[in-house]
């Protein structure tokens, strides 16, 4: 992404203003819908302060699995609220997780220009757990995505005991990595697919996604083994008209042309147990550009809708859910 279009992604997806804090939404009977700001679950998480959005629909009978969403670059967990909540509607303990999430670290001024292949996994690695992996930047283990998992479940379980949060962390306090799903947008969509290189994720379900080396080839992570043995665990999702050819790249790295061939969404409604979706439909907002198509697949304010105003991809989303 250019500098121009990151600047126009910031200013619709409202990333930078500070005084934009999202209002904990009134819940609907038996439903828990709630901002958790990740410094109430850990004193020690400093940086990327914006809420974790928790949903949990208390009248479906629960699947016992947790989805976890990331948001894209510089977003937040409340521009994603519409998917993270059809996961909840279908008995998924569902989180939008908030992480450390700078654009630039990503784009053509870092990890898309330089000459290690193995730059982007770095970055991944260091958000993932803060290890000190790359000087591009600079994530606490406190900071990390598994720190904020871990007390975000914490947290929950402290405060709601009677909604069963706590199953999800082991013995030792640790993610039940075996009854999650990774779910994320753009460089979020990346971290998912990177921790099944990590983790026996339930599934990880890959939002417009992308990581390119300065050589234009797909990072050096995609290659490495999925912990469970396969890439069965790993779908894909994005606009025709959103960088397509890179992305079916991306794939074809991953092998997930082993579970069919990529499918056009928009006219059917069996989709033959493929793995890689497609729509062309015209997104919700600036519907001819390069961010609009980009953000269709995920973003509220960019998703496609019916004439009830639900959201067009709810089929496909509950498609990538489905375990």
């Amino acid at each position: 992404m250019n500098v121009n279009l990151l600047l126009v992604a910031l200013l619709l997806l409202g990333c930078g203003k500070k005084d934009d804090i999202p209002a904990t939404p009134t819940p609907a009977p038996g439903k828990l819908m709630t901002f958790v700001a990740p410094a109430m679950t850990d004193a020690a998480i400093k940086t990327y302060p914006d809420s974790h959005y928790v949903y949990l629909n208390r009248t479906i009978t629960p699947l016992k699995k947790l989805l976890v969403f990331l948001p894209g670059a510089s977003a937040r967990s409340a521009n994603y609220k519409l998917f993270v909540e059809t996961a909840g509607n279908m008995g998924y303990h569902a989180l939008g997780l908030m992480y450390p999430n700078p654009a630039e670290a990503y784009n053509t001024g870092a990890c898309g220009s330089s000459s290690d292949a193995d730059c982007f996994g770095k970055l991944r690695q260091e958000t993932l757990d803060g290890t000190d992996q790359t000087p591009i930047i600079d994530i606490t283990a406190a900071n990390s995505i598994l720190n904020r998992l871990t007390k975000l479940l914490v947290y929950l379980a402290r405060t709601y005991p009677d909604d069963a949060w706590g199953q999800y962390l082991d013995a030792a306090g640790q993610p039940v990595w075996a009854n999650i799903v990774m779910a994320g947008h753009s460089q979020g969509a990346g971290h998912s697919g990177f921790m099944t290189r990590k983790y026996p994720l339930a599934r990880a379900i890959l939002l417009a996604n992308k990581d390119f080396t300065g050589t234009n080839q797909p990072a050096a992570w995609y290659a490495l083994p999925n912990v469970t043995g396969s890439n069965a665990n790993v779908y894909g999702f994005t606009h025709i008209q959103d960088e397509f050819a890179d992305q079916q790249a991306v794939w074809k790295a991953l092998k997930l042309d082993a579970y069919g061939a990529v499918l056009n969404v928009d006219n059917v409604t069996d989709y033959v147990g493929s793995h890689t979706l497609t729509s062309s439909k015209a997104p919700a907002s600036i519907p001819n550009s390069t961010l609009g198509f980009h953000s269709s697949v995920a973003v509220d304010r960019f998703t496609p809708r019916n004439a009830d105003n639900s959201p067009a991809f709810a089929a496909v989303w509950t498609y990538l859910l489905k375990l």
